[in-house]
């Protein structure tokens, strides 16, 4: 399986965590917004069983379908791991960055960033994708996100606010299977610059190294909104207007 995530050009996620003052561009559907990392703490959970809403862990018959559940904690089912309720902590900015790696192999999930809308990974000129009816893309599997070494196959960037949710589908025709998960995640505390900052045209420019990250995930960045632009007191602005500072 690692050899195939080599073949296609994609990377363990754990190649792609930023380190402490590592510098950033964050792609918001409003624009850029561009910092470095002051802290970070990586939050990992292996194994995580699916479970529904009362915490009952969840198997899927042969060849069915999964209707679309969060990540919650088993331990108290109420509580989504995978949601931030403060818009900053400790005075600063914070987000979610990962992956999640998937077995056994038989099962496919479909992310749905945040729940309940699209599902990335669909061809441009095709249908919507189905989970119910277990279609052949736009899903992740053991193939491209191993249990034991998620990938960057499908990268996460989950702002505050934010719940995300999962559909699946067991493509054995024979057994059941539990979906069993691994949840690797960067929670980084970070420091946005002010748009007239010389940071941001360097950035812009890759005059100095930095990560480009896409909130939500696939080709269409989650919207900022009024509530992160005023508590994060930031102003989105285009790649080529931040690259011409």
């Amino acid at each position: 399986m690692e050899v195939m995530c080599v073949e296609v050009g994609i990377r363990p996620i754990t190649e792609k965590i930023l380190q402490t003052n590592y510098l950033f561009g964050m792609e918001f559907r409003e624009g850029f917004v561009f910092g470095r990392v002051v802290r970070r703490r990586m939050c990992v959970y292996k194994p995580w069983r699916l479970i529904d809403a009362t915490g009952t862990v969840v198997s899927i018959s042969a060849s069915s379908h999964q209707s679309e559940l969060r990540f919650r904690d088993p331990r108290n089912p109420a509580n989504d791991i995978l949601y931030l309720s403060a818009t900053t902590n400790n005075g600063y900015p914070w987000f979610f960055h990962g992956a999640i790696g998937i077995k056994p192999p038989k099962v496919r999930m479909y992310l749905r960033i945040p729940e309940g809308k699209d599902i990335p990974g669909k061809f441009p000129n095709v249908d919507p994708i189905r989970p119910s009816s277990g279609d052949n893309f736009g899903y992740v599997d053991y193939s491209v996100s191993p249990y034991d070494k998620p990938t960057d196959f499908v990268e996460i960037v989950i702002p505050p606010l934010v719940h995300i949710g999962a559909e699946y589908y067991n493509t054995d025709a024979d057994r059941a299977h539990t979906p069993i998960l691994n949840l690797t995640f960067a929670l980084y505390w970070v420091e946005f610059f002010k748009p007239d900052s010389p940071m941001v045209g360097k950035i812009a420019r890759r005059e100095v190294p930095a990560a480009f990250l896409t909130v939500g995930v696939g080709d269409v960045p989650l919207e900022l909104g009024d509530r992160l632009r005023e508590d994060w007191g930031v102003t989105p602005i285009s790649l080529e207007e931040a690259a011409g500072r």
